[in-house]
């Protein structure tokens, strides 16, 4: 797996790529009026068709398993989803793919996205997004026992603690708000932070808590505070991180009967956490309860 990736999730893809990114879908796409005999992917997957799920390599999320499986967290739960729908796991393609390449690359390369990714107004210019099967707040990676007492990001902004986040992320968008500069220690990778941590160079880790709890496993020296959101320092409002599946604008109907098990499958919540439990994922902590793609993206969901 490569760290990078996770940095790449959490990123807002800028107007200008969203809009890029959209006139393509609209120009090219697999399952534009005509393909498929007209009856569109869903019908074509119901009826038995290859479809082809892209993904990034990003653990817990959707990554390749020691076996060359794809798995992860939303693959679980989209295989589960498909399967209500009819779609079989051995119809699907798996497109292991570039993070920057899974919203452009939609429509040609590949026909639905499984990458845990973030639900944005940004994104939602560009594709159809599934209703959220998870939220993912962040947290902070401490040397054990929390010498330093730290619970969340933005109190910790008031102390004098120094705050490791990976170059490119949200975490570091708003630590450059609301830390000195001097307090900012950032690294290319999670790897590099740990190693920053556990020499002393910084006092706490920021990412999100999926991230910090699977890198912990294992290792005495280290432990993950409770989740939290991130405040937007203008706002004052908590930013909320919820993954979903992606398709085609052209597609809708596959996302909205995709949407129709996912809200049957969240009722269950003991079904939901049997599937994602495996990663760390909780109830208590990353259940989406009733939020949906159309609340995070008012203006532009489609």
């Amino acid at each position: 797996m490569s760290n990078e990736l996770h940095l790449n999730r959490r990123n807002l893809i800028g107007g200008a790529t969203a809009g890029a990114a959209a006139l393509a879908l609209a120009a090219c796409s697999r399952t534009d009026s005509g393909a498929n005999g007209g009856g569109g992917l869903l019908k074509s997957a119901q009826d038995g068709d290859t479809i082809r799920i892209a993904y990034a390599d990003e653990a817990p999320y959707a990554y390749t398993a020691a076996d060359d499986s794809v798995t992860g967290q939303s693959v679980d739960v989209q295989l589960y989803l498909l399967d209500k729908l009819g779609i079989k796991p051995d119809q699907i393609e798996w497109k292991l793919t570039e993070w920057e390449s899974l919203i452009t690359g939609l429509g040609t390369n590949h026909d639905m996205v499984v990458a845990g990714m973030y639900v944005t107004p940004e994104r939602c210019e560009a594709v159809a997004f599934a209703n959220p099967d998870y939220v993912m707040p962040d947290a902070l990676m401490v040397a054990a026992g929390n010498p330093g007492g730290y619970t969340d990001f933005n109190s910790m902004a008031e102390t004098d603690g120094v705050v490791g986040v990976m170059n490119g992320t949200s975490e570091q968008e708003i630590a450059d708000q609301v830390f000195d500069a001097e307090r900012i220690n950032v690294q290319a990778n999670l790897d590099s932070l740990v190693l920053e941590l556990k020499a002393g160079r910084c006092d706490a880790i920021a990412l999100t808590s999926a991230n910090l709890k699977l890198k912990a496993e294992g290792d005495a020296d280290v432990e993950v505070t409770d989740g939290f959101w991130l405040i937007d320092p203008e706002s004052g409002e908590e930013i909320i991180g919820a993954g979903a599946a992606v398709f085609t604008p052209g597609d809708k109907d596959f996302r909205d009967a995709l949407n129709g098990e996912l809200e049957k499958l969240l009722a269950d919540k003991a079904t939901w956490e049997g599937l994602v439990g495996p990663y760390q994922f909780t109830v208590e902590e990353n259940h989406p309860e009733g939020l949906t793609a159309e609340d995070l993206c008012p203006d532009n969901y489609q």
